[in-house]
C-alpha cells in the first residue's frame, strides 16, 4: 500500500467503519480532563487521523500517527498538517522496545484497518502494551476475514500470477480461517497482559458506488500489484474483479458488495 493519493481517494469503507466504531466506543472510554496523548497506528494517508479521529476526541493534547510506509507518512505530514498532530514512521510489528522511541508513552492507542497485515499478533500487541501508559486504553479495528483475502488466495493459484504471489499467506489476516476470531484475538491480548473490555468480530456489509471505485479500492491496498510487470497490471486487476464476482460479491443490480467480519478490540492496560 504505497500510493497514498489513491488510498486517500478510495478508502470510503475504511472511513465509514472508523466513524461507526468511534461513535460507539469513544463514550465508553475514560477521558482525562487535562487532555490525552494519543497514537494512531497504521495512519496511512492521514485522512482518518486528521478528519475523523482528531475532531472526535473529547480531550487531546497531541495525536501521533505512525505507519510502516515512509511514503504514507510523508504524504500525511504534508497534506494533513495540524498543530495537535504529527506523523512518524514506525513498524508496530518489528520494532523492538518502542517505548525507547516514544519515552512518555500514550494514554490512548487507536488503529484502523492496519493490523490484519500483521502476522506476529503477539509481538504487535506487546508493543502496543508497552506504548500505553498504565491505565491506558487501546481501540483496535481491523479485518478479521474478508473476501479480498480469499481472492488473493485464489489468484495465487493461477499460473499467470503465482510467481508474483508466492508469499500470499503473509498478506492474509491470521484470523481469516478462525471459527471464532474474536476469541482468538482475546486469548492473545490476555496473554500479553491486557484486560479485555470487549472484543467482537461482527459481520458487516459495504456497497461500492460503482465498479471503478471497487477497482481503485483494490489497487490502493493490493500488496502484489507493484510486483506485476506494468504491461500485465490491467489484466491482473481485471482478473481480480472477476474473481471477486465469483465469490458472490456482486448484487443482482450489478453493484459490488463487500461482506466481511470486522475485529473491534477494546483493551485496557492495568495500572
Amino acid at each position: 500500500m504505497e500510493d497514498a493519493q489513491l488510498y486517500a481517494s478510495a478508502n470510503a469503507l475504511q472511513r465509514r467503519d472508523a466513524l461507526l466504531v468511534l461513535s460507539e466506543y469513544l463514550p465508553q472510554m475514560a477521558w482525562r480532563d487535562e487532555g490525552e496523548a494519543v497514537m494512531d497506528i497504521g495512519c496511512g494517508s492521514g485522512d482518518v487521523t486528521r478528519n475523523l479521529l482528531l475532531p472526535l476526541l473529547p480531550t487531546v493534547d497531541h495525536v501521533t500517527g505512525v505507519d510502516v510506509s515512509s511514503e504514507m507518512v510523508n504524504f500525511a505530514a504534508k497534506t494533513f498538517d495540524h498543530n495537535s498532530l504529527s506523523f512518524r514512521q514506525l513498524d508496530i510489528e518489528k520494532t523492538i522496545q518502542p517505548r525507547q522511541i516514544f519515552p512518555d508513552g500514550f494514554t490512548k492507542v487507536f488503529s484502523f484497518y492496519c493490523l490484519h497485515w500483521v502476522r506476529e499478533q503477539e509481538q504487535c500487541l506487546k508493543n502496543i502494551y508497552q506504548l500505553l501508559q498504565p491505565g491506558g486504553e487501546a481501540l483496535l479495528v481491523f479485518l478479521a476475514n474478508n473476501p479480498l483475502f480469499t481472492m488473493y488466495e485464489n489468484m495465487s493459484l493461477k499460473p499467470e500470477w503465482h510467481e508474483y504471489m508466492k508469499d500470499v499467506s503473509n498478506f492474509i489476516s491470521v484470523y481469516q480461517h478462525k471459527s471464532d476470531p474474536a476469541q482468538a484475538m482475546s486469548d492473545i491480548a490476555e496473554d500479553v497482559g491486557f484486560d479485555i473490555l470487549s472484543c467482537e468480530a461482527p459481520q458487516l456489509e459495504f456497497v461500492f458506488q460503482n465498479i471503478n471505485y471497487v477497482k481503485n479500492a483494490i489497487q490502493a491496498v493490493n500488496p502484489f500489484l507493484k510486483r506485476v510487470p506494468e504491461e500485465k497490471r490491467e489484466a491482473f486487476l481485471r482478473d481480480s474483479l472477476q474473481e471477486l464476482a465469483r465469490l458472490k460479491t456482486q448484487r443482482p443490480d450489478g453493484q459490488m458488495v463487500a461482506r466481511y467480519s470486522l475485529m473491534v478490540a477494546h483493551l485496557h492496560r492495568p495500572e
